[in-house]
């Protein structure tokens, strides 16, 4: 137990809220309210400090209805230590099981969902700004400890944050630096009664996991492990923030206005601690505030580093990565489908020489002249008999529908796509080359019947370069 105290008895440890929030100390707070040790605690320490400042301390408190009567006890218990407080309670009762199945969660997962959603519906509604919850140091390890099992970044572990913003204000943690035993001996000191969650010794649950058999064992081998993981989180939160900052800083310049738009070649060329937050900025303002795994963050930035026109990717949340003239854009799924039909599409004539397409930073080449075209990643040559083509012959975007007559039958050239496995990057910048009779060919796909010269005619045959940037 810390000697040192301020106000009444708070130990020094406890944050309090006006330093936390940088807003006036008598600014109303909402406390998460359990009846368990931490939260009890809390509300004491709370109702003290509104007591000296001013302050209006109100409760929330919700039955997940998971634990049937011993629920039902820690509701009166809760209602009852209120009143004697004299803080107002608002509590709700909900069925977190059926929620939880109907919504494809874990348990855990639904009740803290709606745990939050309670109260912030409270803070809305009676113009609440702090919502203060009860997590402490040993809460805190966990939190590293379960991030770096499941893979995280500099962010997981730097555990729980001291503060967070919400829909309707702030979210507070005045005890984050007291440990579990600093609480436990603030509860006996002050007579502070509380209630104990059976369920917090089922290890079947992850963090009782951690909490019950991993975190003894770190007190072995240093019995200031939770303080010093405290430490680390508060030296690693400094990192962070700069972090975030310079990742600010980028998207002010390589953003396009305001929106969820940023210069794909930027993103490919700074560094990947930037490119990394700055995509998952991106993607949090276009998915409400949702996050990526590593593997979806890694996918966009080689994504962007290919910034293939017209190309798009699947995320999460209905969610789409798209390239448009030379921008990476985060958009909404159905969006996809409006911004594919404003797309430029092309249809040019060949002639001899040079036919740039800057639609898909690709060129064809008409005629045996390409001793400078090292400059592409791809290349293919197409050899085809004048003789049998009608008319002039043209270049176009691949359609819906389009189909090519090979070995006497009409195929799709969707599906020839598929079967050679043609990348998906790639298949959007193929050129249709045609004549008046129809498809003469696709690169790397396919030549139509008839039109494919002949080794041994005497014609010379129209010689077709395609390259790809």
């Amino acid at each position: 137990m810390k000697e040192n105290v301020i106000g009444k008895n708070i130990p020094k440890g406890f944050i309090p809220p006006c330093e936390l929030s940088h807003l006036q100390k008598n600014t109303p707070i909402l406390v998460g309210f359990s009846g368990g040790a931490d939260s009890s605690a809390l509300l004491h320490m709370l109702v003290r400090y509104g007591k000296d400042n001013g302050t209006p301390i109100y409760a929330a408190h919700v039955n997940h209805g998971i634990r049937g009567e011993e629920a039902d006890r820690d509701q009166r218990f809760c209602e009852e230590t209120a009143e004697k407080l004299g803080v107002t309670l608002f509590s709700t009762r909900l069925d977190i099981p059926s929620i939880a199945k109907e919504e494809g969660k874990s348990v855990e997962t639904a009740a803290r969902d709606a745990r939050y959603a309670f109260f912030e519906e409270i803070m809305k509604k009676h113009s609440i700004p702090l919502l203060a919850t009860a997590h402490n140091a040993n809460d805190n390890l966990e939190t590293i400890l379960f991030n770096l099992a499941r893979g995280c970044g500099l962010s997981g572990i730097c555990g729980i944050p001291l503060t967070r913003n919400c829909s309707s204000g702030i979210v507070i943690r005045p005890i984050i630096k007291l440990s579990k035993e600093e609480i436990l001996v603030y509860c006996k000191e002050n007579n502070i009664s509380y209630v104990t969650d059976s369920t917090n010794t089922d290890t079947k649950y992850t963090r009782n996991k951690i909490r019950s058999d991993i975190i003894p064992l770190l007190n072995e081998i240093n019995m200031s492990a939770v303080e010093s993981a405290g430490r680390t989180s508060e030296s690693l939160r400094d990192d962070l923030a700069y972090l975030n900052e310079i990742t600010e800083q980028f998207l002010s310049e390589a953003c396009e206005d305001k929106l969820c738009t940023v210069d794909a070649k930027k993103i490919a060329n700074c560094h990947v601690a930037i490119a990394n937050r700055a995509i998952m900025t991106l993607y949090s303002k276009m998915s409400n505030g949702n996050t990526l795994e590593n593997i979806h963050v890694r996918a966009i930035r080689e994504f962007a580093e290919k910034a293939v026109p017209h190309s798009s990717l699947d995320l999460p949340h209905k969610v789409c990565a798209v390239i448009e003239n030379g921008m990476l854009c985060f958009v909404k799924r159905e969006e996809l489908v409006a911004i594919k039909e404003k797309r430029e599409g092309y249809f040019i004539e060949l002639h001899e020489g040079e036919n740039p397409i800057s639609q898909t930073k690709a060129e064809i080449i008409i005629g045996n002249s390409h001793s400078k075209r090292n400059v592409y990643k791809k290349f293919i040559q197409l050899h085809l008999d004048s003789a049998t083509i009608n008319g002039a012959v043209f270049a176009r975007e691949r359609r819906a529908g389009d189909k090519i007559c090979i070995n006497g039958m009409s195929k799709s050239l969707k599906k020839m796509l598929c079967d050679l496995k043609i990348p998906l990057e790639e298949r959007s910048r193929l050129p249709i080359i045609f004549d008046e009779n129809g498809i003469l060919a696709v690169p790397f796909v396919a030549i139509r019947d008839g039109a494919k010269h002949k080794s041994g005619d005497l014609k010379e045959p129209l010689v077709i370069n395609f390259y790809l940037y």
